[in-house]
């Protein structure tokens, strides 16, 4: 073998070393380098779960082999490489040979050439060189997952342990939830479900829609002494959240391909536990808060008091004859700041953007959150025309606001903007006093279907 071939072989394989993050970007580097020695058409690693003991795609670890010819030979050959310990396989244009670490056969690795391999090629003169060395990455990319896999998971449970410091109501509180545990448990599907005291039946609440029917059915299984439910053959977890004793709703993981292994299972076990915690935590706040007038991340009136703040205001505009106008606004695209930078950023956000609007306000309006990233506003005699500048003035103030975010150390972000859709509504003696905020709420949603940062008149 010439000196430069081995040399550019040898720096291939460092730089992949230094640079390869994921596993695709691994084999695809293998396959680069080993067309050093003969034209490399396909490169696949196989390893054997340690959970469900069967072999599978280093990239796709998420499937099952299916059954054919091809994946047949290939469990054969890993089966000889654990009893034979033969160092490669070759047949015509295909190479086996084993992963192995520690002298024990973690797997194997296919390289299909686009001509026929033969021995006397130079690739055999390293191929302890090259087993090594690629045995040695796969076992430490796979090291380097499994230690973030526990960061990730140490920090999805403290992250559901703070969501009541900011927030207290649960159509708010478990739609995060399902965001934080989805982003963990990527390769399942992740349903959260709550009970329905009044017709005792199970909502979905996080995502926005269910792909399998059953598991309503699987629910009513429930009882307050329930553990992890597995059904489909062990492909779905149903773990129910019990509150105060009672069946309260259910964090549901769902695999179409595999069944959940036991380490998922404990995984979803401890954040199950910290679930329902959080939501002891939330529900014991939200019996607190009916007694209190304040929204403790923005210091506006929480739902509660605007509610009762709405109907002595349309009583009283009723009374004196006296205009009083409504303007509902919600920030755009806040999902996507929570996304893309963390429920914290998201809650400084709320912060900056209540305290934006605030400074625009007279002190005899009246300003509530009426529930995640809406805000809500009474403006006492205040008519239509005069309450539009008002939401325009929002909405430019807004806009214009550079929210600092240094604290929360993003990379390469200080600070972001957002907008707002805003609905106006104005009190025209209806008999229901809630039809104020209704008119401005429709105005809102309209608003946000136009194309969001605008103001629409109900």
């Amino acid at each position: 073998m010439d000196f430069q071939t081995l040399y550019d072989f040898i720096y291939s394989l460092t730089k992949l070393y230094d640079e390869a993050k994921d596993r695709n970007t691994l084999v695809e580097g293998f396959k680069q380098a080993l067309s050093l020695f003969f034209p490399i058409e396909e490169t696949k690693i196989y390893l054997m779960d340690e959970y469900s003991f069967l072999l599978k795609d280093f990239t796709k670890p998420w499937e099952n082999l299916s059954q054919n010819s091809e994946n047949e030979e290939i469990k054969k050959h890993f089966d000889n490489f654990l009893i034979q310990k033969s160092q490669f396989v070759k047949e015509k244009n295909i190479l086996y040979f084993p992963i192995v670490q520690k002298h024990k056969t973690l797997g194997l690795i296919k390289l299909k050439s686009r001509e026929e391999i033969k021995e006397k090629n130079e690739f055999f003169k390293v191929f302890p060189l090259v087993s090594a060395q690629i045995s040695m990455f796969i076992t430490t990319l796979k090291n380097s997952e499994q230690i973030k896999i526990s960061t990730n998971f140490h920090q999805t449970l403290r992250n559901i342990a703070q969501i009541t410091q900011t927030q207290y109501e649960l159509d708010y509180i478990l739609p995060i939830m399902g965001e934080m545990i989805d982003g963990f448990i990527q390769e399942h599907l992740i349903y959260i479900f709550i009970k329905n005291k009044n017709k005792k039946e199970y909502k979905l609440i996080w995502p926005n829609k269910c792909s399998d029917n059953k598991i309503y059915d699987y629910l009513e299984e429930i009882t307050p002494k329930s553990q992890t439910i597995l059904k489909q053959d062990g492909k779905m977890g149903i773990l129910p959240l019990i509150v105060d004793g009672k069946p309260y709703g259910a964090i549901v993981a769902y695999n179409h391909f595999d069944k959940i292994n036991q380490k998922e299972i404990e995984y979803l076990e401890e954040i199950k536990s910290q679930a329902t915690a959080t939501l002891t935590r939330a529900k014991s706040y939200i019996e607190v808060l009916e007694h209190a007038t304040l929204d403790a991340l923005t210091g506006y009136n929480n739902r509660h008091q605007f509610e009762k703040r709405l109907k002595e205001m349309t009583s009283s505009a009723k009374r004196q004859n006296q205009p009083l106008c409504c303007i509902m606004s919600d920030i755009d695209f806040f999902k996507k700041v929570n996304d893309t930078y963390g429920h914290a950023v998201g809650d400084c956000v709320l912060k900056s953007v209540a305290k934006t609007i605030k400074r625009e306000l007279r002190e005899s309006d009246i300003a509530s959150r009426y529930g995640g990233e809406e805000f809500v506003f009474l403006l006492p005699q205040t008519n239509l025309e005069e309450a539009t500048l008002v939401a325009q003035r929002l909405r430019a103030s807004v806009e214009k606001k550079k929210i600092n975010i240094e604290e929360y150390n993003i990379k390469d972000v200080k600070e972001i903007s957002v907008t707002v859709s805003i609905g106006v509504s104005e009190y025209k003696n209806e008999k229901d006093y809630e039809t104020l905020y209704k008119k401005a709420d429709s105005a809102l949603y309209e608003a946000k279907e136009g194309g969001r940062n605008r103001v629409i008149i109900a």
